[in-house]
């Protein structure tokens, strides 16, 4: 389910993090599969979840924070690909 990617530009973040890469998914899967990922995590941890599904670059960060983790950063990656780094602040 999560991976790191040595290929990938690291987190937004002082600490090396966990990738989920869910392209090609559709929402409401891409905040199911994020939200199980981030619960996999130690508490503090960073999680570069990459979607190239629109909706999800705004319906991931929303949904972490109304869940209570913490936002870190919503970048384009490259067009069409965004990357959602969002830290672990609660089980």
């Amino acid at each position: 389910m999560t991976s790191s990617s040595p290929s990938s530009s690291p987190p937004t973040s002082s600490s090396p993090g966990d990738e989920l890469d869910i392209r090609g998914e559709v929402c409401p899967f891409t905040f199911v599969r994020t939200k199980l990922a981030l619960e996999s995590l130690p508490m503090g941890s960073v999680l570069r979840v990459i979607t190239d599904h629109e909706p999800a670059s705004r319906n991931i960060p929303r949904s972490a924070t109304e869940w209570g983790q913490e936002v870190v950063a919503v970048a384009p990656l490259s067009p069409g690909i965004w990357a959602i780094d969002l830290r672990k602040r609660v089980r």
